[in-house]
């Protein structure tokens, strides 16, 4: 059980259980992500050149913008829609020659390449990150979340099992549960047999839902908050955790990177609206904005679960941005 107690381990296991139970297996919600528009100066010319030219838009305007974690992120999408994925990761990856030993430009370009699909290019940043930041949960729970990606489900486990078993600073509260969850589902729905011995029996339990929501962000000393406002009306947020339809929002990350965590077991028909609000930092921040990647998942922990993400960018305290939705027939 590493160095966390039983007593921890028993009050984790009846808030665990106190989710559990069956719901129904649901194959009709959708999910719908707005599309990330940034508003920089260079983009205008992007959208005016053709297919052929774009790259050297690129060269011409990277001179200025060669420090700029942002421009990259935003050229990268733009080749990315154009339909040409080579270059679109030849860009992200002056993110890690800019500096392999900066954990933020790490994240941000990990959490890119995951949303690219592709995690096996996101595996060896991540690793780097948890070399630079061991004693951060969100480094090793990164990783396992790219190691499940990539299919190597039993990585994933071993990764998200350290962030269950050690206890951490007080400022990351509740993360093991979120990955808890997650290693769980992961060892549900692998293809391949995995080995979960290490893991405390009384937290070997799956719980699938309907609909799930998970924040996170690169920046430390950051709060960037998840609300959900379902057919109701009803938001769910930090100031509101628990809803009338059994929607639940996990604890409120007010000293950095997240993640923060929706559920909803037994989703009724109508739309969930996904947003995000830039509440505040306490730091000097790497980049002129802070990097968030959004995850929506519908059937979460069973077969058909499927995922979506997309990474945007806030700028300004108390901004606040629309995400997406589910649509639940």
């Amino acid at each position: 059980l590493g160095i966390r107690g039983d007593e921890d381990l028993g009050a984790l296991s009846a808030n665990f259980y106190r989710l559990s139970g069956t719901a129904r297996d649901r194959n009709n919600a959708s999910i719908q992500l707005k599309k990330w528009e940034p508003n920089a100066p260079y983009i205008a010319r992007f959208k005016a050149a053709s297919d052929d030219n774009l790259y050297k838009v690129y060269l011409d305007e990277r001179v200025a913008y060669r420090s700029s974690t942002a421009f990259y992120l935003d050229v990268a999408d733009i080749f990315f829609d154009r339909k040409q994925p080579e270059l679109a990761l030849r860009i992200l990856s002056n993110l890690a020659e800019m500096n392999l030993d900066n954990r933020h430009v790490l994240r941000i370009l990990s959490y890119r390449l995951l949303q690219a699909k592709q995690p096996q290019d996101a595996i060896p940043f991540l690793t780097r990150v948890a070399e630079l930041a061991p004693n951060e949960p969100q480094s090793w729970r990164d990783l396992g979340l790219a190691h499940s990606a990539a299919g190597a489900s039993q990585e994933a486990i071993t990764n998200l099992w350290k962030v269950v078993s050690q206890p951490w600073h007080g400022r990351f509260p509740g993360v093991e549960q979120i990955a808890l969850n997650e290693l769980n589902a992961i060892a549900a729905t692998s293809v391949k047999p995995v080995d979960t011995s290490f893991v405390d029996e009384r937290l070997r339990k799956n719980l699938p839902v309907d609909l799930r929501v998970v924040l996170a962000w690169d920046a430390d000393d950051t709060d960037i908050d998840l609300w959900v406002i379902d057919p109701n009306g009803e938001k769910v947020y930090y100031g509101h955790r628990l809803s009338y339809q059994g929607g639940r929002i996990s604890n409120d990350f007010t000293g950095g990177y997240g993640p923060e965590e929706f559920l909803l077991k037994d989703a009724k028909p109508g739309k969930y609206k996904v947003e995000a609000q830039f509440y505040g930092h306490r730091q000097q921040v790497v980049a002129s904005a802070t990097s968030l990647m959004m995850k929506l998942t519908t059937q979460f922990g069973r077969k058909n679960q499927k995922d979506e993400s997309v990474v945007l960018r806030l700028s300004g305290q108390k901004e606040q941005v629309f995400v997406g939705e589910f649509t639940v027939k």
